[in-house]
Order: structure tokens, then C-alpha cells, then sequence
């Protein structure tokens, strides 16, 4: 592995509570509203001017890697004494998102920037799926000298990690996955995220109209997300204009592409690697109870705890609970109780 050392020099509109959505929903909403933009017919376009005039949010930066050509971004928090744990982020997120409710930390927690968002550079289109993305976590793991990790994932950034643990189980010491979005899922036509990739008008939705906006499609899909929960103060500080690229754009809409394709590919997971699920009675964007049973599937002892009345972002709304799930799991991978099919363990 190189390592190089790298220096790279939310007032808004209020929308009304969503209700329960898929990640395409979420999406396709959020580009609806860019172009009604483009279009001049947002009523409330005054009100979103300042968001225009507000000073960009910088990024953090952590170390900048380069394996076989590809640059990885990685952020470290917590104590660097403590167990090695890999953080992956959801769709469309940073690494900074992720890492940012569980830095208090007693392991030592290192977040990644998944391919082509942040400052990771992007795989080839065909490889930007949950299988291509494992290879990619398998080459930053076997170079980076960490041994066995335990492994953190959020919604989609689970779906890599399932992958590596089925191919390589020496890889991996366990699973902490919170609202896991793992399970194949009905296809939707994504006309509109379609568009946003589209050869010819997709690169000015991307650049012009989406790149320009991006505080409103950041918080809006945050909002979404943290819904029926408030949206936590400091997700506010995230940095719009870094995550709202065209190529996290386009990343997004190839992961997603993959999906299906890549889930109905996973075989039985080793039950030598502790899984624990975290997720929330109301999560908007996942169906908790269809990646539950379909994990259950691929592995029975699998362990599960569920917040009520908490949406997709457990982490950020109990991240005590989600911290205390992964030291458990960490000190105690050897004595995984056994959970019955169908039974969930809530957590107050």
C-alpha cells in the first residue's frame, strides 16, 4: 500500500413529513424537485436562496490511500489501542456521516469512503455493485495489515461486508449491521434517477442542477432518512457540496443498478462470524422485516435488536445503543447467544 499525504484546501426550505419510502422513492422525489427548479416553478425559491450564499462546508479529511490505482479515503476515531473495526456508509454517504455518532468510541473505529463517493475514487461501472465493492474492501484489508476486523455497515454499505464475510470468513471477526438494506428487492423503473445518468441531459442535472442545489437535496434526503425522528443537529454540519457529486450520482445509480443482481448471488454465511442487526420499528427506506427473514435464511443465529419508534438512522438517534452492540460484540463474539426464528429483542 502508498500512502500519500493529501491537503484539500442549513437554513432551507421545510417539507412536510414523509411517509414510509423506499431508497428509490427517496430519490426519485428529490429529483423531481430539481426539476421543478430548473423549471422556475418552486414556489418557495426565495426562501432557498441563502442556501446558495451559505459558505460550503468543508470536508474532513483523514488519510488518502492508493491501492492498484484506486484512492481510498479513510477517516480513524476512537482509541488506537482498541479492536480494529471497519465503518462503512450507506448510499449516497460519506464516511463522515457514519463515523460521526460513534466516535466516542473505545475501539478503534476506521471509516471508509465506499468507491466513488468522498474522496474514494470510483470503480469501473461494472464493478460498482455489492460483489464488486467487497473485492475492493478484500484489497484494502489484505494491504492495509489490520488482521481480522470486526465490520460496521449501514443500509447498503451491509451488502459489501455480507459478501466479503461469504468469501473470505478469515477476513472478518463479525458483523454490526445497522438497518441493513441486504435482501433483493422489487425492481422499480427509476425513470428519473434514470435521467440524472442519462447520457446527454443526465450530466446537466448532475452538474447544473443538482451540484448547484445541494443543500436542499442533502437535507431533504436526510430528513427523509431520520424520519419519524428529528433530524439530529450534527448532521447538519455535513459537507453538501462533497457528497452531492455527479459521480456519487452516478456511483449511486450503479450500486443500485447491481443490487439485485449481486444479493441473489450470496450463498450461506459462515456461522463462525457473530451478525447483529440494528434497526428501527419505522424505518421509511428498508422493510426491516424482509432483510431480517432473508438473513435469517443465510444465517440462523443471527441476533437482533429493534428500536420502536425509530426510523433508518438508529446510529445517529441511540448511537449509545449502537455502541454498546459493538463492544458486546466484540467481547463477547464467542458466547453469541441463539435467537429464535421470528423473535426480535427490542431495545428501550
Amino acid at each position: 500500500m502508498k500512502w500519500s499525504a493529501a491537503r484539500v484546501s442549513d437554513a432551507g426550505q421545510k417539507f412536510a413529513a414523509p411517509s414510509r419510502r423506499s431508497v428509490d422513492d427517496v430519490l426519485n422525489y428529490m429529483l423531481s424537485v430539481a426539476c421543478a427548479i430548473s423549471g422556475g416553478t418552486f414556489a418557495g425559491l426565495p426562501g432557498l436562496l441563502p442556501m446558495l450564499k451559505k459558505q460550503p462546508i468543508r470536508p474532513r479529511l483523514g488519510t488518502i490511500s492508493v491501492i492498484d490505482d484506486h484512492q481510498v479515503h479513510v477517516l480513524e476515531s476512537g482509541s488506537p489501542n482498541g479492536s480494529p473495526v471497519v465503518v462503512l456508509h450507506g448510499c449516497g454517504s460519506l464516511a463522515e456521516e457514519v463515523l460521526l455518532p460513534l466516535e466516542n468510541s473505545q475501539q478503534r473505529l476506521i471509516a471508509i469512503d465506499r468507491p466513488g463517493y468522498g474522496w474514494s475514487s470510483s470503480l469501473l461501472p461494472q464493478e460498482r455493485g455489492p460483489l464488486g465493492q467487497s473485492f475492493w474492501l478484500e484489497r484494502f484489508l489484505d494491504t492495509s495489515g489490520l488482521g481480522p476486523v470486526t465490520i460496521v455497515g449501514h443500509s447498503i454499505g451491509s451488502a459489501p461486508a455480507l459478501h466479503l464475510a461469504a468469501r473470505r470468513a478469515e477476513l472478518v471477526k463479525a458483523l454490526l449491521l445497522i438497518s441493513p438494506c441486504c435482501s433483493p428487492v422489487p425492481p422499480k423503473p427509476l425513470i428519473l434517477l434514470r435521467t440524472a445518468v442519462a447520457p446527454v441531459i443526465g450530466p446537466l442535472i448532475r452538474r447544473h442542477i443538482m451540484s448547484r442545489w445541494a443543500s436542499l437535496f442533502l437535507r431533504h434526503g436526510l430528513r427523509s432518512s431520520s424520519f419519524p425522528n428529528a433530524l439530529p443537529s450534527h448532521l447538519n454540519m455535513l459537507p453538501a457540496d462533497h457528497m452531492i457529486r455527479p459521480t456519487a450520482i452516478e456511483t449511486m445509480a450503479d450500486e443500485l443498478r447491481a443490487f439485485n443482481r449481486d444479493m441473489a448471488l450470496l450463498p450461506g454465511l459462515p456461522e463462525q462470524v457473530p451478525i447483529h442487526v440494528l434497526f428501527g420499528s419505522q424505518d421509511p427506506v428498508v422493510d426491516p422485516s424482509l432483510h431480517i427473514d432473508w438473513l435469517r435464511q443465510r444465517h440462523p443465529r443471527l441476533l437482533v435488536k429493534r428500536l420502536e419508534g425509530v426510523g433508518h438512522m438508529p446510529h445517529h438517534v441511540a448511537p449509545a445503543v449502537a455502541l454498546r452492540m459493538l463492544n458486546a460484540m466484540i467481547e463477547e463474539r464467542s458466547a453469541l447467544p441463539t435467537v429464535k426464528p421470528g423473535l426480535l429483542t427490542d431495545v428501550a
